[in-house]
């Protein structure tokens, strides 16, 4: 049987490509960012999907014209996200969205894990839970130790191919928990140095607006974008949210307060995502847009005229 998984790029996006490959399934992945998602899917209905016979897609929200053009293709499909705003697919008999299991706020990891598990007995060990319960934490910003911030301080260093390679291994093993090596620690205490620079001078360049009734700090930022984001919105009681916009991706949203729901906020603008933590797509024409207040006398230059 081929198999097809399509998943994000983040930490709860890739660890599902570690997870199956522990069970020995053979298969394809497509890393995708959110902004991908139709023209990925489009793609693959113009192909017919490739030939897959079986496809997995987490930590994604898919919309309800491609749910109905799966259910025409008849494909074999099944569905594991976390967000709130894509709830509504539960009608959908392949498709499982929970925002919370057992009253805890979960991930798009956790819910493929559970699922794999039953098919997979195997890989139901203390050390791949544990992973798992890592990811978990880090994906929804409720800690209980420092370790999920060390493991995407690694993602970041070693990239996905070689962080795949490297948590797999570990996954193997005996045991009863997650663990980092001695270079990963020093790297990891070094990083947070710099990080907390980064927050420190961040701050100092964050400005205060009303937008749409909400109190929002502004700030540019390129990473760090969730740290950031949390630290801003601890230190400044006063502001109802944190807007922390990258210009070359997307803006991000965040926020500590239980009574604001920062998804709202972001559906104003087309995004969506969890209560504290949401995001919205900066467009070409946005980026167009700032390139002309930037530079003011612009035109549009074709390749051909070079």
């Amino acid at each position: 049987m081929k198999t097809l998984l399509i998943t994000h790029t983040d930490l709860d996006g890739i660890s599902p490509i570690i997870l199956l490959g522990l069970t020995k399934e053979k298969f394809d992945y497509k890393s995708i960012e959110i902004s991908e998602i139709t023209d990925t899917f489009n793609e693959l209905f113009a192909n017919n999907f490739d030939g897959y016979d079986k496809v997995y897609v987490t930590d994604l929200s898919l919309t309800e014209e491609i749910y109905e053009r799966l259910i025409e293709k008849k494909i074999n499909i099944q569905v594991f996200d976390h967000h709130a705003t894509h709830l509504f697919a539960n009608k959908y008999p392949f498709v499982s969205v929970k925002v919370e299991e057992n009253g805890i706020l979960t991930c798009g990891t956790e819910l493929f894990f559970n699922y794999l598990k039953e098919l997979y007995p195997s890989i139901d060990t203390p050390i791949i839970k544990d992973y798992v319960k890592q990811v978990r934490e880090l994906d929804t910003f409720v800690f209980t130790s420092d370790m999920p911030k060390g493991i995407e301080a690694i993602r970041n260093l070693l990239g996905r191919t070689e962080f795949i390679k490297s948590v797999s291994k570990r996954l193997k093993g005996k045991k009863q928990s997650f663990e980092l090596t001695s270079f990963e620690k020093r790297f990891i205490r070094l990083k947070r140095l710099e990080i907390e620079r980064y927050l420190q001078t961040r701050e100092l360049k964050m400005k205060s607006y009303l937008i749409n009734g909400y109190r929002c700090g502004i700030v540019f930022a390129e990473t760090h974008k969730s740290e950031l984001g949390n630290y801003l919105s601890a230190k400044h009681p006063e502001l109802d949210l944190i807007a922390l916009i990258d210009a070359s991706s997307r803006i991000s949203y965040r926020t500590v307060k239980d009574d604001v729901h920062v998804e709202t906020f972001a559906a104003i603008y087309g995004g969506g995502g969890h209560q504290k933590a949401s995001g919205s797509t900066i467009t070409d024409e946005i980026r167009e847009e700032i390139v002309k207040q930037l530079f003011k006398d612009v035109k549009s230059l074709e390749i051909d005229n070079l």
